[in-house]
């Protein structure tokens, strides 16, 4: 059909007159003349907050519920507050301590905790940053004693810290000839610079300097209510979790938690070109 057009636009321009021809090639111009030309930004949107309830428990902890009655599922999102840590020459170990407290506790080995999970169909994972889970609503407080016991009473145990070793050793050795590796490393280097959490890069070296004290110390150090938050989101009532928060992580400790500040990284006076 596209062709056919153009076939009768050609015998049209053909047969017209020269002014008619040229008349119909300037406005065929002006109908194609915006692609010259970027589009406006259209304005922009509005950002809007679904409504939520905060409260604070006695020893600190920050509880943000998010009431959604769409699915019968809850989640739980225990976020760590504090500024990113320089790892210096041992960097790695604080993504080793967030994989390790779901890896083993006194009472659960890292099997009895995966099958506990599935068991129910919930997910969970942990992070240096934090614990996150979700489940059915009828099972939160399975999910929630698991998490508890994850949070409270990891063990780091050294097999699991050896398969970690193990598994970030041969990821850099697969990095060394992966290009966006290689580039993504340069570019923390170059933006952030050595004396900021974000310029770090792991090596062989920094990975090998790990010992599981450091994963053993992070949590001790950086894991308390004071300073965390907790955001509950999904089908469960402001009262309902405020019982829950109370219930599972009123009992949690606070402590005193370093503080840290960085110096704000500077954006390149002009464009460059770095090679690894």
């Amino acid at each position: 059909m596209k062709y056919l057009l153009y076939i009768c636009l050609g015998l049209f321009l053909v047969n017209c007159t020269p002014k008619v021809a040229e008349q119909v090639q300037e406005q065929n111009m002006d109908d194609k003349a915006w692609r010259s030309n970027a589009p406006d930004a259209a304005p922009a949107r509005a950002i809007k907050m679904g409504e939520y309830n905060v409260f604070d428990l006695d020893n600190g902890l920050k509880v943000i519920v998010v009431e959604n009655h769409k699915l019968p599922r809850v989640s739980y999102q225990l976020s760590l507050r504090n500024l990113p840590v320089m790892e210096g020459d041992q960097v790695g170990y604080q993504g080793f301590a967030g994989s390790l407290m779901s890896r083993g506790t006194s009472s659960k080995s890292k099997a009895d905790i995966d099958k506990a999970i599935d068991f129910i169909g919930a997910s969970m994972n942990t992070s240096p940053n934090g614990v996150f889970g979700s489940s059915l609503t009828k099972h939160q407080d399975k999910l929630l004693s698991i998490m508890t016991d994850v949070l409270y009473n990891p063990s780091f145990p050294q097999d699991e810290f050896e398969k970690l070793k193990t598994q970030a050793l041969s990821g850099i050795q697969t990095s060394k000839t992966d290009p966006n590796s290689i580039a993504a490393n340069v570019a923390s280097k170059v933006n952030y610079g050595e004396d900021h959490p974000y310029g770090e890069v792991q090596t062989e070296e920094t990975i090998n300097n790990i010992e599981l004290q450091n994963c053993v110390s992070y949590y001790k150090t950086y894991f308390k209510p004071n300073n965390a938050y907790l955001t509950i989101v999904g089908d469960i009532t402001p009262a309902e979790a405020k019982a829950k928060a109370m219930k599972y992580f009123g009992d949690w400790k606070s402590g005193n938690v370093p503080e840290h500040s960085y110096k704000m990284p500077t954006k390149p006076s002009e464009p460059r070109v770095c090679v690894a």
